[in-house]
């Protein structure tokens, strides 16, 4: 007989006092603690029936046990016995250069009613890990360690030291991320739990959030649309900000760095208060600049590669009783030049370009932190109020609502005497997520945790300038369950998704003639109630996924399969876009007849945690029907189409819906991952064809791999936290690709050095962190398959740079 279930939580405090009377050395450790037992809990019989989250710090010496223990929060009916269960865990000790030292953690008790009247019944306590290895899909979370050593990067930079993830880079001083062959129009990103919605169809329109902002990112890779909603087809990137601070007192954080390519700067500033111990407010505010000049190739400048950058945040949360809202807003703006070698006025001189050893005016650039025309400039506000309430019964309520406003100015080559942008995209966008997770409960012999919720989404796009792309109004809905299923060593997770959206685009009567003309829409699908035409579409589709967990040996090996469903809607430039913008180098042409993107995924994965190596590999496969498909278009000689404009000459590229399939491998593995000397191996293989030709899709990542050595040797008490880095990247030239359909045949293949230095020195009170990281030292010469900016130029050269950070 079970008096209900409970679970127990556990992370590591970053920083905080262990429980009173103990000592424990600097609380600085390479591996904190990691739990590795349950407890039996009895629920106390004074509670009556009450319903309550305990939260408790421990002490855990060099062997593992729980040596002193501290309640921090939680209704005092069940602290007794909240520091009575936890004083039996046990623990792997945390480590520091591979020797056992003591460390702190921190534990979650859940405390629920019995199921029955027999008061003498042991409730049992699943400890459910905030890791990866409790995703049923393949999933790696980088932590502010992690995110600390990518400070300056942008948020496609920082993931892509996650196997499977690559970077996507195009003209400017920014990048897209790209999963399993999947580029960002396929990723959903949520940030602090909302769906970012920006301009994101050109390649230059990078993801407008702040790495900085987090404290922690999650890279969930594969289809996962029944939880995350439409856009999972390849995964989903998940940026969380750190917790709000809870202790009296001000704290924060600090990191400075500065780069040698480009003669890059950045700062970054965050800090956390609370007026008192009784207080329930919480302040945040953080904030960073960065500054970047020219950026140089091995052999010339990449002119017009300047960029400023800015970043805001600031948070108010209120908690008390069952109730925590929190109100958010951050603020993204950023100014990059476009690659001045983009442009070019005729086919003949594109294809001379490519053939070229260096950009024709190379040689006429210099080293500026100006930049000219043709450039952009994003701005992202978000605005967000955040609800949790424990409920009465039982479990949790969670609800936020968000206004993103997403402005793109971009500015093209013009006479000097026209000022202002050519092009101007503004994107509104409000939305409501609501869900519930019921107190947990038994259920087929398991016990088993219900999740279910809605979403709804308002969005208008207007869009003045040159003719590109239409005003249009969006509404959608969503609707989702989720059941998770604990026998212990194995778990079954199981979903179901409806999702729904409306989108009206608004023509004036010159871009119907000039989209009827293009073939992008048919006349009498827009018709012309007031003012401008309707182009009115509706789409509605239904996810399912099934994943389970095999933990074959518990703490060490899991086996992970996932059998998911994913769909994507039509983007509203699929459907009516027309022509190019300096962020957007080629000619495309849109069609309104694409439909829902469907995709079928299966993911198995293996997962090690043993005490001398540690790693995660994955096997994947997708097929996609009516995969849309943005690809060169060929003219009747079976030659790349070209368009000259006011602007240039641009290469022609179409949509068009295909079936594709995609399949592929990934994963890590580090050999003595806590000792004084580890080896680091990586990588990542993509497959990719159209089903009904057989022909191998374009853009597809070449195979990749990476090899580190770090050591961690121990320099005494004041110098903590070292680590020694040399690392090795290889890229294959990608083999399969349709040489006629493309511009030019791939690059070759490459290989980039790299190596880092990271110290923590203690000085005085406070703890200074010390990093240096150099890429490609060798100063090679490569060109990416994935980016355009391949045909152009060369790719960045050497770069060192050196970074300061500490805690306030």
């Amino acid at each position: 007989m079970f008096l209900g279930l409970t679970i127990a939580w556990w992370s590591i405090v970053a920083s905080g006092a262990p429980p009173s009377g103990e000592a424990v050395e600097d609380d600085v450790t390479d591996v904190p603690p990691q739990l590795r037992s349950a407890v039996e809990l009895r629920y106390p019989a004074e509670a009556s029936d009450l319903h309550g989250d305990v939260e408790v710090h421990v002490a855990v010496d060099s062997t593992g046990r729980v040596t002193a223990a501290e309640v921090v929060s939680g209704d005092p009916v069940f602290h007794a016995e909240a520091t009575r269960a936890v004083s039996e865990l046990l623990f792997s000790p945390a480590t520091h250069g591979g020797i056992p030292v003591s460390g702190v953690a921190l534990v979650r008790l859940h405390f629920a009613p019995p199921f029955d009247d027999d008061d003498d019944a042991i409730e049992r306590i699943l400890v459910i890990g905030n890791d990866d290895r409790d995703d049923t899909k393949a999933r790696t979370t980088l932590d502010e360690t992690d995110l600390e050593r990518a400070a300056g990067d942008d948020l496609a930079q920082t993931v892509a030291q996650v196997p499977g993830v690559v970077v996507s880079r195009a003209n400017a001083d920014t990048s897209k991320p790209i999963i399993r062959g999947q580029t960002e129009r396929r990723l959903l990103l949520l940030n602090d739990g909302i769906r970012h919605e920006s301009q994101k169809w050109g390649p230059d329109h990078a993801p407008e959030i702040d790495p900085f902002s987090a404290g922690r990112i999650s890279v969930v890779k594969g289809a996962a649309g029944t939880r995350y909603g439409p856009d999972a087809i390849g995964g989903v990137l998940l940026v969380e900000p750190p917790p709000m601070r809870r202790q009296a007192g001000v704290g924060g954080k600090v990191l400075l760095q500065g780069a040698t390519n480009g003669l890059r700067g950045y700062a970054a500033l965050r800090l956390d208060a609370v007026p008192s111990d009784t207080s329930p407010w919480s302040f945040r505010l953080e904030g960073n600049v960065a500054n970047g000049a020219t950026q140089r190739s091995p052999l010339y400048l990449l002119g017009n590669t300047a960029s400023r950058s800015y970043n805001l945040g600031a948070a108010i949360q209120h908690q008390a009783n069952r109730t925590t809202l929190r109100l958010t807003y951050r603020r993204y703006d950023l100014r990059s030049g476009v690659f001045f070698g983009v442009v070019v006025g005729t086919p003949d001189e594109f294809r001379a370009r490519l053939e070229a050893d260096r950009p024709p005016t190379a040689d006429a650039w210099v080293v500026t932190r100006d930049f000219q025309r043709p450039y952009q400039q994003v701005a992202h506000d978000v605005a967000a109020l955040h609800l949790e309430h424990e409920l009465a019964g039982g479990g949790t309520f969670s609800a936020t609502y968000a206004f993103q406003n997403n402005r793109r100015l971009e500015f093209d080559s013009v006479r000097q005497s026209i000022d202002g942008p050519q092009y101007d995209f503004l994107l509104r966008t409000h939305s409501i997520d609501a869900s519930i997770e019921p107190e947990p409960h038994d259920l087929l012999g398991a016990a088993a945790q219900t999740m279910f919720g809605v979403q709804g989404i308002i969005q208008e796009n207007i869009f003045r300038g040159i003719e590109l792309l239409p005003n249009y109004l969006g509404f959608g809905a969503s609707a989702f369950a989720n059941e998770r299923l604990n026998y212990g060593r194995f778990e079954l997770d199981v979903g179901a998704r409806l999702d729904h959206l409306t989108r009206t685009g608004f023509l004036s009567e010159l871009s119907l003639e000039r989209a009827v003309r293009e073939g992008v829409v048919e006349a009498e699908d827009c018709p012309q109630p007031v003012l401008r035409f309707r182009c009115p579409g509706a789409w509605t589709t239904g996810s399912v996924s099934l994943g389970a967990i095999w933990r074959a040996v518990p703490d060490a090996v899991d086996v992970k399969l996932d059998l998911s469903q994913a769909n994507r809607f039509p983007a509203a430039d699929e459907l009516y876009l027309i022509g190019s913008a300096p962020s957007f180098p080629v000619y495309a042409v849109g069609n309104q007849q694409l439909g829902v993107e469907t995709t079928w995924n299966a993911s198995g994965t293996l997962g090690l945690r043993l005490p001398a190596i540690e790693g995660e590999v994955s096997g994947w496969g997708s097929l996609v029907q009516d995969y849309i498909y943005f690809a060169p278009a060929l003219n009747d000689n079976g030659e790349v189409r070209f368009d000259v404009t006011r602007q240039g000459t641009f290469p022609r590229y179409t949509y068009a819906a295909i079936p594709a399939a995609f399949w592929g491998t990934d994963g890590r593995l580090l050999l003595g991952p806590t000792g004084q000397v580890g080896l680091e191996l990586g990588g990542s293989i993509v497959r990719s064809l159209d089903r009904s030709t057989g022909a191998f899709l374009i853009g597809t990542p070449p195979d990749r791999g990476f090899v580190q050595l770090i050591t961690r040797p121990y320099l005494g008490p004041g110098m903590r936290d070292v680590r020694l880095a040399v690392r090795v990247d290889g890229v294959a030239r990608q083999t399969r690709t349709d040489l006629n359909a493309d511009f030019a045949p791939p690059p070759p293949a490459y290989a980039l050095l790299g190596a880092s230095a990271e110290i923590a020195v203690k000085l005085g009170s406070r703890q200074v962190r010390i990093g240096m990281e150099g890429h490609n030292l060798l100063n090679a010469r490569y060109r990416d398959y994935t980016s355009l900016l391949r045909y152009y130029a060369d790719f960045p050269g050497r770069d060192v740079r050196v970074r300061l950070g500490f805690d306030l």
